[in-house]
C-alpha cells in the first residue's frame, strides 16, 4: 500500500525544538514526513480537524507520538491520538511508534507497546532509528542466525512459594544477552505458544516484577534478566492447552532483529502451580 507520508509526527509545541531537528534530518534523507511546519501553505484555509484526522488515520505508514507532560495536556494531540488509534485498530501492522521525553502516561497507549526513550537519544540519533524503521519491511524481522547468534535468550521456570508455603506461583525468568559487537535496544519479551489458545498464539505477561524500562539498552556482552510471576489463578488457562504444548520467549530489537529462547513445556508450568514438581 502506498502512502503520502512515510511518517507523521505528533508533538506538543513545547517539544518543537527537538522534533523540528528530527523532521529536517528525515526530510534531507528522503523520508516523506508530515510535520505541520512543512505544510503551512497546504493547510492554510482547511478545516484542520478534518485534515489532521485524514493525515493521522489514512495518509502515513507510521505515526510517531512524541510523548511528554506537555503532550498529554494539548487538545490537538488528543485529537491526533484518537485518529492514530483508529488506524491502529484497523490495521494488523505496526503503526503507532511512541517516543518518550518523560514517563507521562497517555490514555490508549498501552505500556506493552515498545517505545524509544528520547532521554537517551540526540535528534540525529533518533532520526537514524526512524530511517531504519521506514526502510525495513515491518512484517519481515531479521531472524537469529544459528551459526553466528547476535543475542542469546534463555527462558527458565522456577517455583515462587509464599512465605507460609501454602500457595505457589510460577516464575518465568527471561535472560537476554547481547552478543552483537554494538549495543542494541531490546523490546519486552513476547511469549509464543506452540498451539494457539482461543485463536491467539502469542501474549505479553502482565505481572512483571523487574523494573526494566523498554526498549532496554544492552552493550556488547551485557545481560538483563526479566522476571514474571505466573499466578495460581491462571491454572485453568494452562490446562486448556494441549498436553504437548510449549511456550517460548521472543525478543525483538529496535533494528528489527528477533531472537527466540528455548521452549518450556506447559505441563511443567501446571506441575509448578499445583506444587507437584517438574522435570528439569
Amino acid at each position: 500500500m502506498k502512502y503520502e507520508y512515510d511518517v507523521a509526527l505528533s508533538y506538543a509545541r513545547e517539544d518543537r525544538k527537538y522534533v523540528e531537528k528530527v523532521a529536517k534530518i528525515l526530510d534531507s534523507n528522503g523520508i516523506k514526513v508530515f510535520y505541520d511546519k512543512f505544510e503551512i501553505t497546504d493547510i492554510w484555509g482547511k478545516d484542520l480537524a478534518v485534515h489532521f484526522d485524514f493525515v493521522y488515520r489514512k495518509s502515513a505508514k507510521y505515526c510517531i507520538l512524541f510523548i511528554s507532560e506537555h503532550y498529554s495536556k494539548k487538545v490537538w494531540t488528543r485529537h491526533e491520538i484518537r485518529s492514530a488509534l483508529s488506524k491502529a485498530l484497523e490495521s494488523n501492522e505496526e503503526y503507532i511508534l511512541p517516543a518518550r521525553f518523560d514517563d507521562t502516561e497517555i490514555d490508549g497507549i498501552r505500556p506493552t507497546i515498545g517505545f524509544i526513550d528520547l532521554r537517551d537519544f540526540e535528534p540525529s540519533q533518533f532520526a537514524e532509528l526512524v530511517i531504519q524503521k521506514v526502510k525495513n519491511e515491518p512484517s519481515k524481522p531479521l531472524t537469529q542466525s544459528s551459526g553466528n547468534p547476535k543475542a542469546v535468550i534463555h527462558l527458565s521456570l522456577n517455583y515462587n512459594l509464599s512465605s507460609f508455603g501454602l500457595d505457589s506461583s510460577a516464575i518465568f525468568i527471561v535472560q537476554i544477552t547481547n552478543l552483537n559487537k554494538e549495543y542494541r535496544y531490546f523490546y519486552e519479551p513476547q511469549f509464543i505458544f506452540s498451539h494457539s489458545y482461543k485463536g491467539a498464539d502469542a501474549m505479553y505477561l502482565r505481572d512483571r516484577i523487574s523494573e526494566t524500562k523498554f526498549p532496554a539498552k544492552l552493550e556488547y556482552g551485557q545481560e538483563n534478566k526479566i522476571t514474571y510471576i505466573i499466578q495460581p489463578e491462571s491454572l485453568m488457562i494452562w490446562k486448556e492447552l494441549p498436553k504437548k504444548a510449549t511456550i517460548k520467549a521472543v525478543v525483538y530489537t529496535t533494528t528489527k532483529e528477533s531472537f527466540e529462547s528455548n521452549s518450556i513445556d506447559v505441563a511443567n508450568i501446571i506441575k509448578v502451580l499445583t506444587q507437584k514438581g517438574f522435570d528439569t
